[in-house]
């Protein structure tokens, strides 16, 4: 199937302008909604080794118009950071710096070629920031989320400090193993050329002794109390249920060697089973297996990108015809 690529810009809420690149299919999907790739953070529209240029390709191999787009302040849009360090930008992310952004491009492929209804995909504050908009704008219809954080980053935050004992007996296990396994070699690759979580495995190994040498803290029924209090974002829980309530259904991929994975697990599936088994037909998760966070290998890439597939497809054909008929607007 052949399509064309465009140099795009529109403005955002601000007035700033927005630069990206629409990718158009020659077939649209009989859905007739468009994809929306949203910038992971500093990498913006092209993300880590090109990935969304992958992404975008296969998506429009599909029938979908994609938009790719830097958010204001990245990449080539106008605008200014000013956090300080890159983790309170994260954590500024996580909590809907890029909201209006998104709502900015949907304003604008709705106003440009009458688009009005969207699926919003793209890998870690990509992800978030997807969720955060559809808990205000029931345009979108579908979330397509890789390695989706639960969790809030900044610049005082040390993420191995919210481990849990269970992730931190996994994550040691998954270490422990790759020590024989002849096939892990790209895991020692990484170890060797400084690419590893060395704050990680070291937690993560010698925990145990220091648990030995020192004892077992008593846990006291005030730290009982408070358990779950830690550095999960408020505002994950409540996006995600305002969207699976409201029938729209929301994708997940994991890569299985990333942490977020863990605190996807731990810090949300495992605190909301009983809700989440309420909407068992609007959600699904897919874990692509010893992958990396940003799917660096090819194999890891290209299960993620069959999987994205699969869903799409089965999103085209439940519904197919239903773009006139959908209620458009915003979350009250």
């Amino acid at each position: 199937m052949t399509s064309e690529v465009l140099p795009v810009t529109f403005p955002n809420k601000a007035g700033n302008r927005l630069f990206g690149m629409l990718h158009r299919p020659a077939d649209p999907s009989a859905s007739g909604a468009a994809i929306i790739l949203l910038s992971p953070g500093v990498k913006m529209r092209v993300a880590p080794h090109r990935l969304y240029i992958s992404m975008a390709e296969r998506f429009v191999a599909l029938g979908y118009p994609v938009l790719r787009f830097d958010f204001y302040g990245l990449g080539d849009s106008e605008g200014e950071v000013q956090e300080e360090y890159l983790a309170d930008l994260y954590g500024a992310i996580q909590v809907g710096r890029y909201v209006d952004d998104t709502i900015a491009a949907m304003d604008w492929m709705q106003r440009t070629y009458g688009t009005s209804q969207f699926i919003v995909s793209g890998l870690c504050g990509g992800a978030i920031t997807g969720l955060l908009t559809a808990a205000r704008d029931l345009r979108i219809t579908c979330l397509l989320g890789l390695a989706i954080p639960v969790i809030l980053d900044g610049s005082h935050i040390d993420f191995t400090k919210y481990m849990t004992d269970t992730q931190m007996k996994g994550t040691r296990d998954g270490y422990l193993r790759k020590l024989w396994d002849l096939g892990a070699w790209r895991s020692w690759v990484r170890f060797l050329t400084f690419q590893s979580d060395y704050k990680l495995i070291a937690r993560s190994l010698f925990k145990p002794l220091l648990v030995k040498l020192r004892g077992k803290v008593p846990v006291s029924a005030g730290a009982a109390q408070q358990e779950g209090t830690d550095n999960t974002n408020p505002y994950f829980a409540p996006s995600f249920f305002k969207m699976v309530s409201t029938s729209r259904p929301v994708y997940l991929i994991f890569a299985g060697m990333d942490r977020l994975y863990y605190e996807f697990e731990k810090k949300f599936v495992e605190r909301k089973q009983a809700e989440l088994e309420s909407y068992t037909a609007w959600h699904e998760i897919h874990v692509t297996k010893d992958a990396n966070h940003i799917f660096s290998f090819r194999e890891w890439e290209e299960d993620m990108l069959a999987q994205c597939g699969r869903w799409l497809r089965r999103f085209d054909g439940d519904h197919a015809g239903m773009a006139g008929n959908c209620n458009v607007g915003k979350v009250k």
